[in-house]
């Protein structure tokens, strides 16, 4: 598996066949660039997901429809929860749930991390346990996979 790790762009049409991993949010956001703008998801269904998600607070995706998961958004929104050891577990843990699923049911060789919620750069703790995660646990299940940061 190649791992790169790169600053997000704003050529995300390059992405278009490529499985994404985003935040569960609606609205102006990553999940809306990703699931709307590429692959014409409407607002209404990813409003829905986005919600089901974060009601859960369990990842979750919208493959066969479109090939774009998402993490909770509490992760990103709560203040300092990237400074939590237990939130960084459970996401870590969430992570690897999204890479069994791929494994049993999605199948994608190449994979986007995209965790952006705003400018801000995604917070380290988390790219730290992506990587760590991502290189354990899909280095004979991905082909290619860009985490930006």
């Amino acid at each position: 598996m190649e791992l790169r790790i790169q600053d997000q762009g704003a050529a995300f049409e390059r992405w278009a066949d490529w499985h994404i991993l985003t935040v569960a949010e609606a609205g102006f956001s990553m999940l809306t660039v990703y699931g709307g703008h590429h692959h014409g998801i409407g607002d209404d269904v990813l409003e829905r997901f986005a919600d089901e998600v974060n009601e859960r607070d369990e990842g979750g995706t919208l493959h066969p429809r479109a090939p774009v998961s998402a993490l909770p958004r509490r992760f990103f929104r709560d203040p300092g929860a990237s400074d939590d050891a237990a939130v960084v577990a459970d996401f870590t843990r969430q992570l690897a749930a999204f890479l069994a699923a791929n494994r049993e049911t999605i199948r994608a060789q190449r994979l986007l991390v995209d965790l952006h919620v705003s400018s801000e750069p995604v917070p380290r703790a988390y790219l730290e346990a992506a990587e760590a995660v991502l290189r354990r646990e899909g280095a004979d299940l991905l082909d290619e996979v860009v985490l930006l940061r």
